[in-house]
């Protein structure tokens, strides 16, 4: 180890009493917005409130069952069999006991902590072990302070814990903990985000650890157990495929395909400075032009002893960067589309955000090891890595102070039971547990977080003949905006009453409001009352109502979201 005593600002960066009050603040920090502003701070909305029915939640609760069953309570698309109802099971679902937001924010606790520490042992194993202990604390904050999605649990937050975990199976240290690790990851991650991605690496490097005749079983075993797990959790997924045969929307999911001087451009290049949606690196402004730097340094510095890992985690990158772009190349998408698998082989994306930090750090460890200006380069280097935190902390929790709609008026929890105290009293025949409403202008699930049966939802997969059935009740709509209609055709995840109008510009029902005063009824309406829908809930008035035959029944438009309310 290094000694530190001799530079009092290197002893004081080392101190672990320091380090550890300083990633206690930062944390305290971080979810102080959900514990402070509750239910008043903001949440993102986009593909993620907006498909929480889908993943169990309704009436303000967990109400998934892992099991198929056709008693299941059918809560937002009739007419779905009962195994594209099953829940996954996870981790996060035990958080959501205590209630969907305290399981939210106990959830955004639990796994950056993990994610934290995962990325910090990591560093600390590998080039960083002789430097001082702020440094590879302060980019597993920046790492853990992403905004990563949440119900994504460890997916990306926990891959620098399970490199970690591996390298303890791969030198046979401390295994209890480390298949205990490998099954907490496999439990508390997506399949399909990250997981497949993972156990596609691991068979790769299994296979160059047995061609050079290695110990290859060390990594083969948890692969196979990771495998193992998700088919076990994912296991209606594999039912409807594999032996129910089922077809779904996702044989029909199609991107626009691109030329090449786009693919390059918006593409394969606007890969190194943006982040997909999900997979948040931020790498743009200081990341990127740290690791060129770093690159370029290392280049002629073959005695660093981490130079060989510094350009394979750039091959990894560039390697991403061309599935990516080559998923979206014409030749090869339309090749793709036809094989109807339905499956993002480009997602590999998902496991760079880490690449990204770890490149950061080791040209930092590079630069505090090799340069002779000891002091100048660590003030320089912890002035960059205090900077990235910064970044990441305003796209994250800074966001949930200042950004609205907040989660109350999202949910709007006592507008919805005041309108369910106005129907009770005054529709005949209405019952939370029978009726049915359609949902205009805003996301079924968060009519089904408030206790209502809906016709709509945000699914990722669902049957092929409930798409059928949306394209009819949309056809109106679609005549009248060609986007929407290649929305629905070439992907269809949100099966909602869109309006041709509105679109999907739902997220900010204030701005909605401005932009669109009204709308008209193009749906189908003899296919909702076959569906069993027996109320629209419109957030705007919908000026043809009585010529299409809606029976105007009530308005609401003292909170957050503006109903009229229409029967069939």
């Amino acid at each position: 180890m290094t000694d530190y005593s001799k530079d009092k600002l290197l002893s004081r960066l080392d101190s672990p009493r320091i380090v550890f009050i300083f990633v206690t603040i930062m944390f305290l920090l971080f979810v102080s917005p959900y514990i402070i502003k509750g239910w008043d701070v903001w949440i993102n909305q986009f593909d993620n409130l907006d498909q929480i029915s889908y993943i169990g939640i309704f009436d303000g609760a967990f109400r998934g069952q892992f099991t198929p069953s056709d008693d299941m309570p059918e809560n937002f698309l009739p007419g779905m069999e009962p195994i594209f109802r099953v829940s996954i099971l996870s981790v996060q679902k035990l958080f959501w006991q205590f209630g969907f937001f305290p399981g939210f924010v106990i959830n955004e606790m639990v796994y950056r902590i993990l994610g934290f520490i995962g990325f910090y042992l990591l560093l600390r194993r590998l080039f960083m072990r002789d430097m001082p202990r702020i440094f590879p604390a302060i980019l597993a904050l920046s790492y853990s302070f992403l905004p990563f999605w949440p119900q994504g649990g460890l997916s990306i937050a926990g891959l620098p814990l399970l490199t970690w975990t591996l390298l303890l199976i791969v030198n046979k240290e401390r295994l209890p903990l480390a298949y205990f690790l490998i099954v907490l990851y496999t439990l508390y991650s997506g399949f399909f985000l990250t997981g497949i991605f993972v156990i596609m690496a691991l068979f790769v490097i299994t296979m160059l650890m047995m061609i050079r005749r290695k110990p290859f079983w060390r990594l083969a075993i948890p692969m196979i157990l990771m495998t193992a797990i998700y088919v076990a959790v994912y296991y209606s997924f594999f039912v409807i495929v594999f032996i129910e045969k089922i077809p779904t929307n996702r044989s029909q999911i199609l991107l626009a395909s691109e030329n090449l001087v786009k693919i390059l451009n918006e593409f394969f290049l606007a890969f190194f400075t943006k982040s997909h949606l999900h997979a948040h690196s931020y790498q743009k402004y200081l990341l990127l032009p740290v690791s060129i730097i770093g690159l370029i340094a290392m280049f002629r510095r073959r005695d660093y002893p981490w130079r060989w890992l510094m350009f394979l985690l750039a091959g990894f990158i560039l390697f991403c960067a061309t599935i990516f772009s080559l998923y979206r190349y014409q030749p090869f998408n339309d090749f793709y589309a036809s094989l109807n698998f339905g499956f993002d082989y480009s997602r590999f994306y998902f496991l760079t955000p880490p690449v990204w930090y770890m490149m950061a750090g080791i040209t930092v460890a590079f630069f505090i090891g090799t340069l002779r200006w000891k002091r100048t380069v660590t003030i320089i280097c912890l002035t960059l890595l205090l900077a990235q935190l910064g970044i990441n902390y305003s796209k994250s929790s800074w966001k949930a102070w200042v950004k609205k709609p907040s989660l109350r008026e999202v949910m709007s929890t006592e507008q919805f039971d005041r309108i369910t105290s106005f129907l009770e009293e005054n529709e005949p025949g209405f019952s939370k547990e029978s009726s049915r409403i359609g949902c205009v202008g805003f996301a079924p699930a968060i009519a089904n977080f408030n206790g209502f049966k809906t016709l709509g939802a945000y699914c990722p997969s669902y049957p092929l003949h409930l798409k059928d059935d949306f394209l009819e009740i949309l056809a109106g709509d679609m005549e009248k905006n060609k986007i929407l209609k290649q929305y629905m055709e070439k992907w269809g995840s949100q099966l909602y009453l869109f309006d041709h109008r509105i679109f999907i510009n739902m997220i900010d029902q204030r701005a909605l409001r401005k932009r669109y005063p009204f709308t008209t009824c193009e749906w189908n309406l003899e296919i909702l009352r076959e569906k069993g829908v027996d109320l629209l809930f419109s957030t705007t008035p919908i000026t043809n109502a009585r010529e299409a035959g809606l029976t105007p029944v009530a308005k609401d438009v003292d909170d957050y979201y503006h109903f009229y309310i229409y029967r069939l």
